[in-house]
């Protein structure tokens, strides 16, 4: 944008991208959020990672399986990651009512 000063090009910039993030996310109103996350997930992450390896040629016919297997790796890292939190939350909230005591 010419004429304007880096500091606000920059604030420009951060604004309109937090416009389009919320937008996005105002979907889950609209939409139920499984949907919109698998959606978001499928066109901007599995189908781009899909064409990959179809294009390198290294898959063949199983192109699919390496994206599956990142895919179902991933899933289980969030998984096992959310029950991790639940085991640090009891043992911090143990911590700080055994300070009180």
């Amino acid at each position: 944008l010419p004429g304007f000063s880096p500091v606000v090009q920059a604030l420009l910039g951060t604004l309109f991208t937090w416009g389009l993030t919320a937008a996005g996310a105002a979907l889950v109103f609209i939409f139920s959020s499984r949907q919109v996350m698998l959606a978001a997930s499928y066109w901007s992450l599995l189908a781009p990672a899909i064409e990959m390896a179809e294009e390198s040629g290294r898959y063949g016919d199983f192109a699919f399986f390496p994206v599956a297997v990142g895919f179902a790796l991933g899933a289980l890292f969030v998984y096992f990651a959310d029950l991790m939190m639940s085991v640090l939350e009891d043992v911090g909230h143990n911590k700080n009512l055994g300070s009180l005591c």
